[in-house]
């Protein structure tokens, strides 16, 4: 047996003849409705003006004078408030034409006249079965709707506590970089700038082109672990030595994972000093297995160091720093960053002389 919901549908029944109003009473004067009965189309339309709480069905009869029920169907249709409103139409005319011009106008169902009261109460409860659960899906959706708003503030806010988490860190870092090494601050500022230019110049997506920009500064986090008198040293390193530097990316790269920070500034750390042909260090990657984030920071530093004196070298031209680049295109570099360095030329220049250490 079919169970009773435990509240009343709010039922609108339209019809110009009163015997068929006392009709629809009649057959539903037992079951869980309350009817709202009105003499005209015009009588039913002026009311939802001014109803607070809409209908869960309409009985809507076809031929009535000044707003027949197609029109009435039709403005139905047109009102927000309106639009998804079950609608029965009513009709004693058995023309098919009328049956399709009712559908067109956005009935759900039709009844003919004289109709059987248990046939009435079926289509109703059919279309009104529907109805309760469209209403049910809307209100999930609108509850998942507001879990999710909740839950994207939720991770707002902790990817906000998250990326200031980071900074932090690489505030730290940078320090602790600038502290161990004979560059300057201005070598981390350049290299970043380089880095941005270089990173804008292949399209990357917005994202990575703000980590890479933020974490350019690590790349060479890990030489806090190298020794002062190999990391200091002013001539030439020996095997034994290059070797011992070479560890840094290693070290930078364990720092930065221990440190649980971004992969991105992992990838920096540990495969700037790859190379595209396959003979760098630490691992030996080649070509497109080498993080995309790691080949735009190692030609943005090979640059830099190519531009500035260092203890064991003095400075090469702009000109003739690009230069050098170029002939390692694919050798050393990757050949869309080499490039992407002629396309921003005009940027680096600038770059270059707004951090100037001279």
């Amino acid at each position: 047996m079919e169970t009773q919901p435990s509240y009343r549908y709010r039922v609108a029944v339209v019809d110009d003849e009163e015997h068929n109003r006392i009709l629809f009473q009649l057959a539903l004067r037992e079951g869980p409705y309350d009817l709202s009965v009105f003499k005209s189309g015009k009588e039913f339309l002026e009311s939802l003006a001014t109803t607070p709480r809409l209908y869960h069905m309409v009985l809507l009869d076809v031929m009535m004078p000044e707003v027949d029920g197609f029109e009435v169907c039709r403005r139905l249709r047109a009102d927000q408030r309106t639009r998804f409103m079950p609608v029965i139409m009513v009709t004693g005319l058995d023309d098919t034409s009328y049956r399709i011009r009712g559908l067109e106008m956005g009935a759900n169902d039709y009844l003919g006249k004289p109709f059987h009261p248990l046939e009435l109460k079926a289509r109703m409860s059919a279309l009104l079965r529907v109805s309760d659960l469209n209403d049910e899906l809307k209100e999930k959706n609108a509850l998942l709707a507001d879990d999710k708003v909740h839950l994207e503030g939720l991770v707002k806010d902790r990817t906000k506590e998250l990326e200031d988490l980071t900074l932090g860190i690489v505030a730290a870092l940078e320090k602790a970089n600038e502290m161990s090494d004979l560059d300057t601050g201005l070598h981390i500022a350049r290299v970043s700038r380089y880095s941005e230019l270089l990173a804008r110049a292949i399209n990357l997506l917005p994202e990575l082109i703000t980590k890479i920009t933020r974490f350019a500064s690590l790349h060479d986090v890990g030489k806090v672990g190298i020794p002062d008198e190999v990391l200091k040293k002013p001539g030439t390193l020996t095997a034994a030595e290059f070797d011992e530097m070479k560890k840094h990316t290693v070290y930078g790269y364990e720092i930065l994972k221990l440190a649980k920070g971004d992969l991105v500034a992992q990838n920096i750390a540990w495969c700037h000093h790859e190379k595209w042909n396959g003979r760098g260090y630490p691992r030996g990657l080649v070509g497109d297995q080498i993080p995309l984030e790691a080949r735009v920071v190692a030609l943005a530093d090979v640059f830099d160091a190519l531009t500035t004196r260092r203890v064991y070298k003095n400075a090469y031209s702009l000109e003739r720093s690009r230069e050098i680049i170029e002939t390692e295109a694919g050798i050393h570099f990757d050949p869309t960053l080499v490039a992407a360095l002629r396309l921003t030329w005009a940027d680096i220049v600038m770059t270059f002389n707004s951090n100037s250490e001279a």
